[in-house]
């Protein structure tokens, strides 16, 4: 089931207190609403009940849709920094949750799904994106490193991170994305075949690429660009 708790919130702009009802998790098989949501950036969006300014709470919840085969550790994308050690908190849960820590059953459903971890609210849409269109997102990161490859200039975006935004046909659409706030900039298209040929490779041009991103769960172009102390 998907379980929120009750907690008292202040708003960031009129500082009044008031109480909501803040996610602790999501089961997306019981409650595809949620997902929906998620996809169209609005879920826990809050208004303030007394000045009426709309605001998101960070995400800080577990995820799951067996049907798509995909658990999440989503995390505020504060927690970047350290995606290392949380990768590794996060690793553990999921084994005591889904893995060698867990009942038959559940053991069972933790085979056939991927577990991720996730900074902020627009790499968590973009996994669920993924999975939505039956993609495998170590091949959507590669496309974006090809794109930036022969587009260099795309390389340089301030803050803004290149995710995928949406799919359209045959094609993937990549934007940058401010991790803060959602708000995507410029957008170019990869096509799906670039991605059906990466996951397909077993020994060609992005078999190194893939191998950098076996067993984990932080699957992001971030991993190669935040160094983490040893």
């Amino acid at each position: 089931m998907s379980i929120f708790k009750a907690m008292q919130l202040d708003c960031p702009v009129c500082r009044k207190a008031f109480d909501y009802e803040a996610v602790h998790s999501v089961n997306a098989d019981r409650r595809p609403d949620l997902r929906e949501a998620i996809l169209d950036g609005c879920f826990q969006q809050v208004d303030c009940p007394a000045c009426r300014a709309r605001f998101r709470l960070d995400p800080s919840f577990n995820y799951l849709d067996v049907g798509k085969g995909l658990w999440i550790a989503a995390e505020a994308v504060t927690g970047l920094a350290d995606w290392k050690q949380r990768e590794d908190g996060a690793r553990e849960l999921f084994e005591r949750s889904y893995g060698a820590g867990a009942s038959g059953m559940a053991r069972e459903i933790g085979a056939g799904m991927k577990a991720r971890i996730t900074f902020g609210w627009p790499a968590l849409r973009e996994k669920v994106l993924v999975a939505e269109h039956g993609l495998d997102d170590v091949s959507v990161e590669a496309c974006k490193a090809a794109a930036m490859r022969v587009q260099p200039e795309l390389s340089l975006s301030g803050d803004a991170d290149l995710r995928l935004v949406a799919v359209k046909g045959d094609r993937l659409v990549l934007a940058w994305v401010d991790p803060a706030d959602g708000e995507a900039g410029d957008k170019l298209a990869v096509s799906r075949s670039l991605h059906d040929e990466i996951a397909a490779d077993e020994a060609g041009d992005y078999f190194d690429f893939k191998r950098d991103y076996e067993g984990a769960l932080f699957v992001d172009l971030d991993r190669m660009l935040i160094s983490q102390p040893a």
